[in-house]
């Protein structure tokens, strides 16, 4: 994973929001301190689960985060089927 592109992703969400650093922390369970390295590419590990709670906070998708796409809508969830009536 790019971590530079995830930092200037995060970095770009965030602003664009209108949040502070310690809001988007506060927010996603972590402390300003790592959002600060995570969006300066300083920050080396990552837990999946933080990067969950990052993108829900910032309304975008995981892989808008980590560069596996450059759309950051989150995707659609599929709507559950209904089984056609018999007979």
């Amino acid at each position: 994973m790019d971590m530079q592109l995830l930092g200037q992703r995060l970095r770009d969400r965030r602003t664009q929001a209108g949040l502070s650093q310690q809001e988007v922390a506060h927010r996603a369970g972590i402390i300003q301190r790592d959002l600060s390295l995570l969006e300066r590419g300083k920050k080396g590990a990552l837990w999946a689960e933080t990067l969950r709670r990052l993108a829900d906070t910032l309304g975008c998708s995981l892989d808008y985060l980590t560069g596996r796409t450059d759309d950051p809508r989150p995707p659609k969830r599929p709507r559950p089927r209904t089984p056609a009536p018999v007979g």
